[in-house]
């Protein structure tokens, strides 16, 4: 008895290690605001207090990722708060996949949210010039982000997707989707200007 009892909570304890998560505080700070530009890359100042008129989204790759295509989704999304420039979406989240106690790469995607409210939209790709105006935009890449956690022996620190020692450490900007070309016109104009250069060649 002693023994199948023993084994049984052998199971639920590693069971319960195997499903921990890591952990991210998922908000910005005084000191990384975010900022909004117009279409003649004019700075706006940092984004208005406007409850929920704007979307952030985590996305999470590999430690020491640099190609932001390469992000995925964590499914974590935050909003705007009261305060000029900022936004939280919650302490102690879970990352799903990734253990308490990893090294990840994690950057941040920001649009206004009448784009609406999944990872598409956080794209600028996928926003239509002039229908609806708005604005979008990522933050750099903070490329060894360890997550927070009970990982089994120890209970983990949880930092904040900004600030301290390896976090994202500066505000970033949302630009108008205005001044963001629509990838067909990009390439339009881009084989335009081949065409032109080649006609001129002796």
């Amino acid at each position: 008895m002693i023994k199948i009892l023993f084994t049984f909570t052998g199971i639920l304890m590693l069971s319960a290690n195997s499903y921990a998560q890591g952990l991210i505080n998922f908000f910005n700070n005084s000191s990384t605001l975010v900022t909004l530009v117009d279409e003649s890359l004019v700075n706006l100042g940092p984004t208005p207090g406007t409850l929920g008129g704007f979307r952030y989204e985590l996305f999470v790759a590999p430690a020491g990722t640099l190609n932001p295509n390469l992000f995925a989704t964590t499914g974590l999304i935050a909003t705007n708060t009261a305060t000029i420039g900022r936004f939280s979406g919650g302490a102690n989240l879970a990352i799903s996949g990734h253990a308490p106690g990893a090294t990840v790469a994690i950057l941040i995607r920001g649009w206004t949210a009448s784009f609406g409210t999944n990872n598409a939209s956080a794209s600028p790709y996928f926003v239509v010039i002039g229908s609806p105006t708005g604005h979008v935009g990522q933050t750099s890449i903070a490329l060894n982000f360890v997550l927070g956690g009970f990982n089994g022996s120890t209970t983990l620190p949880t930092f904040s997707a900004f600030g301290g020692s390896q976090g994202i450490q500066t505000g970033f900007s949302l630009f108008s989707n205005q001044f963001i070309p629509e990838p067909a016109t990009s390439a339009l104009t881009m084989f335009g200007l081949v065409a032109l250069a080649y006609s001129r060649r002796p």
